[in-house]
């Protein structure tokens, strides 16, 4: 992923000295500008995935700015000799019945040729996670849960199973801090 980030002189120094914590430091190039050099306009949008205009005084770290643009990240399958490529903030959540892998995005259901084990190391753990042997589920889309039942936003109920709800649980409410949904 390639991210731009424009700012004034004063920011620019200091986003530059921030270090990038992610897991897939690899995979991210990150270039800063200065508002100064009146690159904007003749900027090459296509050469980056997200252009972020830093805010004059902005409190928000540049860390925490990538970790939010970075669920704009793909996610590649295949099936019938078809690439499906689907960005991850669209799925809700991913599953797996009689050896057949489905990617459920609102409500249409796209089978592709998967290991539901293998899937889940292409996703990002801050937002999916594994609930029963059958289902991967984005957090950001689950509506409401009660006791093992999760509703999500799409209609379709899945059940946590007893091994897994007490991880299901911590992993959700600190999902719900982290991203300002649970006070």
């Amino acid at each position: 992923m390639k991210i731009a980030f424009f700012t004034n002189e004063k920011q620019l120094t200091e986003l530059q000295e921030e270090e990038i914590t992610d897991s897939r430091n690899h995979l991210l190039k990150v270039d800063y500008f200065s508002m100064e050099e009146k690159l904007l306009p003749t900027l090459d949008c296509a050469a980056y995935d997200v252009i972020v205009i830093y805010p004059k005084g902005g409190t928000a770290s540049c860390g925490k700015i990538i970790r939010q643009v970075d669920m704009r990240e793909k996610y590649t399958a295949f099936f019938n000799g078809h690439t499906w490529v689907f960005d991850i903030q669209d799925i809700f959540f991913l599953e797996s019945y009689y050896r057949k892998t489905s990617v459920v995005i609102e409500n249409e259901r796209i089978r592709i040729r998967a290991k539901l084990d293998e899937e889940e190391g292409k996703l990002p753990s801050d937002h999916f996670i594994r609930i029963n042997r059958h289902n991967i589920v984005n957090m950001q889309y689950v509506k409401n849960v009660k006791g093992e039942v999760i509703e999500m936003q799409n209609g379709d109920v899945l059940y946590v199973n007893d091994t897994r709800r007490k991880k299901f649980e911590k992993k959700y409410l600190k999902f719900l801090e982290i991203n300002f949904m649970l006070l």
